[in-house]
């Protein structure tokens, strides 16, 4: 079975400072944005598991999309930032 893509995911809160991770939860980069969407349109809270290059125990997030303003998300593979899609 393959794995799922590394996928980031930027996070604009409410307030403070902006938050990107890194998360291999999703098997597609469509099955992200469409999750993502339910999760910002209805204020849920979404449990992403950390994903880092070099270390085995990565962690969690727990976001709670009624405090964020603003999402984005692309593939690891994309050139960076810029070249994602917004929510």
């Amino acid at each position: 079975m393959p794995a799922n893509p590394e996928l980031h995911i930027w996070l604009q809160p409410v307030k403070g400072e902006p938050l990107t991770l890194r998360t291999g939860d999703f098997p597609t980069l469509d099955s992200a944005v469409a999750a993502l969407n339910e999760a910002f349109d209805e204020s849920r809270t979404l449990r992403f598991e950390l994903a880092a290059p070099d270390d085995a125990e990565n962690g969690f997030a727990l976001v709670n999309f009624a405090h964020v303003a603003a999402v984005k998300v692309w593939p690891g593979a994309g050139k960076g930032a810029d070249d994602g899609q917004y929510l």
